[in-house]
Parts: structure tokens; C-alpha cells; sequence
């Protein structure tokens, strides 16, 4: 309760500032001549990274949305979001919230452009281009965040609130070309830059410019493969982001750290477990049961009979027995079956594995998945495949006794008779394993591709009670939506607009929902065939 009286803090903050943008003299009233109105840019860029990384991964923002829409996690007392009923004040707070933690890197960039303070921040903190082009690419990971999760959105007009306290929205197709050309322009002031990096403040490299350059290109790959599908030209632009230099080693990953239990040091999903006393996530069945190398129902698992060695690293579980909860099954049946399988579930609090340890970092964005995108990019390569699932490993110091899993996995895909889309299924469903804990990607990568198959659809059979633990035995349990949050023949393609959009912004969201088609659930986004064109 109390980040959400936090959140809805800032929410009235910026509701303010949007209801009262027209008044006259606003500036000057709101001006307090006793406090400084400059700040410190890399303060300004340390508040921000430490922003996104804590709150767009924690257990309100992550875990209750795109972390349960991804099926990696479920909830183990109450389903609502499991089965598409988002609370509104979460999504509303994700959507303002990270508009107004973007205010820090638009603060940086006017201040370095300025020309009364340009001048006095380049002798203080480095290069202007420098400053303007790290803040620039922080920019672009955040709007590619929002738009994948609801399409068309606020992007030129957006953080200039006095010239447009109500700004317009634009087409996910104009986001997307946007973030690419920003980030281009980006690498070419980091390239061109007179100085080094922020000496202080930079969370995810250390003022190392020549790791923000491989982020910026490593970032621009995944926007245009995300938009592959909409155009050749976006392929081109894989290719040349690929080019000009991407992530080469999990030293390059855009990760912030967090450190020991306190604020502000602890990592978020560790606050949400252990500060807050939150138990409310564990793994789903078909999630375990990918990992474990098992068919369950209709799913059959491209690796099936090879387990997993990041399944120990996941549960600390070393027995194959455990299982995840059901997906998508109302409150008082998930209730049941946490009760009833206490000795067969997985339970994170109490084994504590890493993702709930006070130092677990949040990812931007890291080798592993470059590796799995250049594999796509050049036509499935089983190079950069096998490269991906090692670096995946390492990263989560996962152990493969003398290779044996990525041997096997290599086996099957080498094999004569694995045809171009099994090895698709193979790479994304790959990447997916390797994105737990980036569940924005994760949910992002289903509704691009349709893999993994696991992912259990509304309308199909979640569960069977094959023993009846949970009451008769045989009955078969089956995933669907509350009424009112459907999503179609397939999972929840977006996110709606928030509510306070439509109180504070309402012509321009109003406008949006209507090119884009409709503002439900089951509406797809540009890149994956809906949305505006």
C-alpha cells in the first residue's frame, strides 16, 4: 500500500501540473526564488536509471503486469491480473510515472543545449553531446517500454509540458522511427564526443562511452527486429545496427546493481518479498515444465527430454518432482492447489533463489538476447544460437556438467530435418527461458512471434486434476479472462490506456483508441499486425 500512495502522489503531482498548464503566469507563481533550478546532471541521470530500474521491475509494475501476461509467473492467492484484470492504478501510475521520471533526461538534454547553460555544463560533467546522447538512449529504452505495452502514445510532444500540457499521440510506426533515428544520432555524438563519460552517476556503465555505443546499437537491433515485420527497410536497419557495433560479451550488459537489504540498495522484487512480505508469485506449471524438458497437455516442448540446468538456478530445487501453479485459474482453485501440492509446489520465499535477492540487478537489455537476435537476423544461424544459450548460462551461473545441455539442444537443431520454423521456435522459445525477470521483453517476444508454445491460450485447459487433489479427479481446468477483460483467441495483446488519460488528455486519447482500432485487450500493436499504419 505503500508504493501505491507513493505512485498516486505522483499522479496528483502531474495531474496538476496538466490541469493548471494554461494559467496565466504559472511560471512565476510556481517559481520559488530560495531554491536553485539547475541541477547536477549526473545526479539527474543516476535519480532516473535508478527510477526505472527499481519501479518498471518491481512486483507492481513487472510482476502484475507484463510478468504474469508472459506466463513466467502466476499468483498464488489472487488471480485478478492473471486473468486480465489489471488494476487501474497500477497500469495508470506505470504510464505517468514513467513520463515524469523521463523529466530528469530531458533536463539533462536542455541543459546541455541551452546556450546560458551549455557552456558551464560541458566544463562541469563532460561533453554536451556526451550528456545529450546518454539521455537520448536512456529516452528511447523507456518509449520503446511504453509503446510496446500500449501502441500509440505520446512521443514528439511529450515532455514539454508548457508548450503541451495536453500532447498529442503518435503512431507506434512514427515511435519506432523516431527511437531509430535518435539512437543513430546518439552513436554519432558518443563517437564524436570530445571527453569521457559521466564520471559520476552513470548506474549501468561507469562513464564507459564505448558501452553505451554498443547498448545504443544492441538497443536499435531490437527495435527494428521487433518491426521486421512490418517492412524490409527494418531488416536493413537490424543489419546495420548489427554492423556498427553490438553487445560482444555479457561484460557489455546494460544491468543497474543494486547491493543489501535497505532503501535505497535493496533490489525490488527483495523489497516486494521480504520488506513489503509480499508472497504472492511463483512460477506457472507450463513454465516448469518447459524447463524441466516435458510435454504437458496440448504443449510439446521443442526440448523435450532435456533438462534445464537454469531450473536449479530458478527454484534451488535439485528434484525434478516440483511443480509451478496453474495459470489463469480463478482465486479459491489456485488457493486449493497452493494448500493441497505443499509438497510439490515451488515456493520462492523460504528457498530464496537469486531473483529475490537483495542485490539481483535489473536488465535493460544484454548479450544473451543480441546473441538470439543476430541468430534471427542472419536466417536462424546456429552460431550465434549456440552462443546465446552459453552466454545465458554464464550469466545466470547455471552449470552444464560437460555441455551436455547445449549439446543436445545443438543436436536438435543441426538435425537434417528441423526446418526453418523449428528453429524459430527453438531461438524464441530460448530467449524466452533466458528473459525471466525481463518480462516486458518476454511479453513483447510472444506477441511478435507466437512462440513459446507453452504459453496456454483462453479457452484451454490449464490444468487437470489427474489425481484429484483438488477434488474429482480428471477434471480439466481451462484459462479464461474475467468478464469485461477478454483478450481475444490469445493472450493480452496491450495494455489499455490509462484512465487518467482520459480525464486529462481525453480528445488526444480518444483519438488514438479510434486509429489504432479499439482500446481493449485483444487490439494488437503496430508491429504485430494491429494499430495505427
Amino acid at each position: 500500500m505503500k508504493s501505491l500512495r507513493k505512485y498516486g502522489l505522483m499522479l496528483t503531482t502531474i495531474s496538476l501540473l496538466l490541469l493548471t498548464g494554461c494559467e496565466k503566469d504559472f511560471d512565476k507563481i510556481n517559481t520559488n526564488p530560495n531554491n536553485p533550478v539547475d541541477a547536477a546532471t549526473p545526479a539527474l541521470f543516476s535519480q532516473a536509471i535508478r527510477n526505472f530500474a527499481y519501479n518498471d521491475f518491481d512486483v507492481w509494475y513487472a510482476a502484475r503486469q507484463s510478468a504474469v501476461a508472459c506466463q513466467h509467473f502466476a499468483q498464488r492467492n489472487y488471480t485478478s491480473e492473471d486473468r486480465y484484470s489489471f488494476r487501474v492504478n497500477v497500469t495508470d501510475g506505470f504510464f505517468r510515472n514513467n513520463y515524469i521520471w523521463m523529466t530528469n533526461l530531458q533536463k539533462i538534454i536542455d541543459l546541455n543545449t541551452d546556450p546560458a547553460t551549455k557552456e558551464n555544463y560541458q566544463a562541469l560533467y563532460g561533453d554536451n553531446n556526451m550528456q545529450i546522447a546518454v539521455a537520448e538512449i536512456m529516452k528511447c529504452w523507456v518509449f520503446q517500454l511504453l509503446t510496446d505495452y500500449f501502441g500509440d502514445i505520446p512521443y514528439y510532444q511529450a515532455l514539454n509540458l508548457e508548450q503541451y500540457p495536453q500532447p498529442a499521440y503518435d503512431t507506434q510506426k512514427d515511435v519506432y522511427d523516431g527511437l531509430i533515428a535518435t539512437l543513430k544520432d546518439a552513436q554519432d555524438k558518443l563517437l564524436n564526443s570530445t571527453t569521457g563519460g559521466f564520471a559520476t552517476g552513470d548506474l549501468l556503465f561507469n562513464g564507459d562511452l564505448t558501452k553505451w555505443v554498443k547498448f545504443a546499437n544492441s538497443l536499435r537491433l531490437r527495435i527494428a527486429l521487433r518491426a521486421s515485420g512490418r517492412g524490409a527497410e527494418y531488416v536493413a536497419e537490424a543489419l546495420d545496427a548489427i554492423s556498427d557495433g553490438v553487445m560482444v560479451s555479457n561484460a557489455d550488459n546494460a544491468m543497474c546493481s543494486f547491493s543489501t537489504p535497505g532503501a535505497p540498495n535493496e533490489a525490488p522484487w527483495y523489497n516486494g518479498y521480504f520488506t513489503s512480505g509480499r508472497n504472492d508469485f511463483t512460477y506457472t506449471y507450463r513454465f516448469m515444465e518447459l524447463l524441466k524438458g516435458n510435454n504437458h497437455l496440448t504443449f510439446t516442448n521443442p526440448f523435450n527430454g532435456i533438462v534445464d540446468p537454469r531450473y536449479v538456478v530458478f527454484t534451488t530445487y535439485t528434484d525434478l518432482t516440483r511443480v509451478g501453479v496453474p495459470y489463469g485459474m480463478p482465486d479459491g482453485t489456485t488457493q486449493r492447489f497452493w494448500s493441497r501440492y505443499s509438497t510439490k509446489r515451488v515456493s520462492l520465499q523460504g528457498r530464496n533463489p537469486v531473483i529475490v535477492h537483495p542485490d539481483f540487478p535489473s536488465t535493460f537489455l544484454d548479450y544473451p538476447t543480441v546473441c538470439f537476435m543476430v541468430s534471427e537476423v542472419n536466417g536462424w544461424d546456429a552460431g550465434w544460437f549456440q552462443k546465446g544459450i552459453e552466454a545465458s548460462l554464464e550469466k545466470w551461473g547455471a552449470v552444464d556438467p560437460g555441455d551436455a545441455y547445449v549439446t543436445a539442444i545443438m543436436a536438435k537443431f543441426i538435425d537434417p530435418t528441423t526446418t526453418p520454423e523449428m528453429k524459430k521456435e527453438m531461438v524464441i522459445t530460448q530467449k524466452y527461458i533466458h528473459l525471466l525477470m525481463q518480462p516486458h521483453e518476454a511479453w513483447a517476444e510472444y506477441r511478435r512471434t507466437g512462440y513459446p508454445k507453452s504459453i496456454v491460450k483462453p479457452g484451454e485447459v490449464t490444468f487437470v486434476d489427474t489425481d484429484g487433489m483438488l477434488g474429482t479427479a480428471g477434471l480439466q481446468y481451462v484459462f479464461n479472462p474475467i468478464a469485461g477483460s477478454e483478450s481475444g483467441s490469445d493472450i493480452v495483446a496491450r495494455f489499455k490506456y490509462p484512465s487518467s488519460e482520459y480525464t486529462l488528455n481525453e480528445t488526444n486519447v480518444l483519438n488514438a483508441a479510434s486509429d489504432m482500432g479499439e482500446d481493449t485487450h485483444k487490439q494488437k500493436v503496430w508491429w504485430a499486425g494491429g494499430g495505427s499504419q
